[in-house]
């Protein structure tokens, strides 16, 4: 795969994350906070596991990985999914759930930053204020559709809260870890470990259910008919989970980091636009603002690294 075509497939993995957040409150309103994040994972790490597994270059790759890897990336990788679907499916509306993403998507911001760090690029001014961009259009995109005055005092009410914008702060952390240390461990390695690492997810989730975490019912707002949880499952499934975390590792290994780094600032963006969309909210004009912010941003932080992380060849 060509440094091009990896960096390619991460713009694809942003494009389909932006439905994450949609399909998951589906999922979890239709089978509950675990059952449906375990169902999901485990339908794609076996499916996926298969698809890898049959190869015998697959296999050899994935052995060639070392226990560095999988005990830093993939504790990182597991540890993200698990705070992310909690995160989710704890939120007990609208407010909280938009708090949460905002923590969460911190995760563009770390990748560049860490991505940067990793490959000792040279780092000028101009990333600050492109960062403050950013981040001031990812939070005006998901403030803007449920803004009320009373939202910072409401947000930090009650433990539940607090656990919920936890989780959203370490995600935001983690994920950035993850898809800048990559590489740094094993390089322009081909293995795809991601179905393998979605299984040991959902042994994490059975764990938690077993324990009784998983017995309060999704956040408030999450119920769904059948159908579009039926819908939202395959989806989630397939294509956000199966695919897109593929192609994600893929552009954090083997293609430009910084460049789908800065891209992935667009995450929160296509987020709100999905919500506005699939429950017939309109965004307004804070919206398109937030947008301009988000895009100038990244384009600034993208030209603020000189020397950006080229591929081994």
């Amino acid at each position: 795969m060509s440094p091009a075509g990896a960096t390619t497939r991460g713009f694809v993995a942003i494009f389909f994350w932006g439905t994450s957040i949609v399909a998951g409150r589906l999922i979890m309103g239709s089978l509950g906070l675990l059952r449906g994040p375990f169902a999901a994972t485990l339908v794609s790490g076996v499916l996926g596991s298969i698809l890898v597994l049959v190869r015998w270059e697959s296999r050899r790759a994935l052995r060639d990985l070392g226990a560095r890897y999988w005990l830093a990336c993939g504790g990182l990788f597991v540890s993200y999914l698990v705070a992310y679907n909690l995160g989710t499916g704890l939120a007990a509306g609208g407010r909280q759930l938009l708090v949460f993403n905002v923590l969460n998507y911190l995760w563009p911001m770390t990748t560049l930053l860490f991505s940067a760090a990793f490959s000792r690029s040279r780092v000028r001014w101009l990333i600050a204020p492109g960062i403050a961009a950013a981040l001031a259009g990812t939070v005006l995109a998901l403030w803007s559709q449920h803004a009320v005055p009373a939202g910072v005092e409401a947000a930090f009410a009650g433990g539940r809260s607090l656990l919920v914008y936890g989780l959203g702060l370490y995600c935001g952390l983690a994920w950035g870890l993850y898809s800048a240390l990559g590489r740094r461990l094993v390089g322009q390695s081909a293995a795809n470990p991601v179905p393998l690492l979605f299984l040991a997810t959902a042994a994490v989730y059975a764990l938690l259910a077993a324990l009784g975490v998983g017995s309060a019912p999704a956040g408030a707002g999450a119920t769904a008919a059948a159908p579009a949880g039926i819908a939202a499952f395959l989806w989630r499934a397939l294509v956000v989970d199966l695919l897109s975390y593929a192609f994600w590792d893929a552009a954090m290994r083997r293609g430009n980091q910084v460049l789908a780094a800065a891209a992935s600032f667009l995450t929160p963006i296509l987020s709100s636009a999905c919500i506005a969309l699939v429950l017939g909210v309109s965004p307004g004009w804070r919206f398109w603002v937030a947008a301009l912010l988000a895009v100038g941003g990244a384009a600034v932080c993208r030209i603020s690294v000189r020397d950006a992380p080229r591929p081994c060849q």
